[in-house]
């Protein structure tokens, strides 16, 4: 399994992986897939572009020895703190490592932009592997947590990983 941040090529497969974490894990995202149906492909380009380079955003997939993209995460910067999401992994390759190994790699690359900001995801508290992996490599909950929007009665619970938080 290769973990590496997506390329401007790749951006047809993240598309297709990121419409597939959607329709399977409608639960786990901020985002519905008729909303990201609806991208044009402009759209999908230019959030692949933005992500394969520089120190404002970066999408890191997870890819089998055949090319398939099967887990994606993402990060993105803001003026004091860092912002993950988007952690999936296709559930027939969940529990061999991807999920970490994909977090890791986003953590990674935000310690190396600036190890002075904190990083902070949200997460709904029912997908207990994600908040437990999120907790391994020193993410705390904040207390903050809102409504996901398209689904009530879920939430979405603030995590903050501190400066200087666990190593990935």
């Amino acid at each position: 399994m290769d973990i590496r941040r997506v390329r401007e090529s790749d951006w047809e497969r993240f598309r297709s992986v990121r419409l597939e974490a959607l329709r399977v894990d409608p639960l786990a995202f901020g985002s519905t897939l008729d909303r990201e149906l609806a991208y044009p492909e402009a759209k999908w380009t230019d959030w692949v572009m933005r992500a394969s380079t520089g120190d404002s955003a970066a999408t890191f997939i997870a890819e089998t020895p055949d090319g398939r993209i099967v887990g994606l995460t993402g990060v993105f910067s803001e003026p004091d703190e860092f912002h993950l999401w988007g952690m999936w992994v296709e559930p027939n390759h969940r529990r061999a490592g991807i999920g970490r190994g994909l977090l890791n790699a986003a953590l990674v690359w935000a310690d190396t932009t600036d190890p002075r900001r904190e990083v902070v995801l949200s997460v709904n508290p029912a997908q207990t592997e994600a908040v437990g992996l999120y907790r391994s490599v020193g993410f705390l909950p904040t207390g903050r947590s809102e409504p996901l929007g398209h689904h009530p009665p879920a939430v979405a619970q603030e995590m903050r990983r501190s400066r200087g938080g666990a190593s990935p």
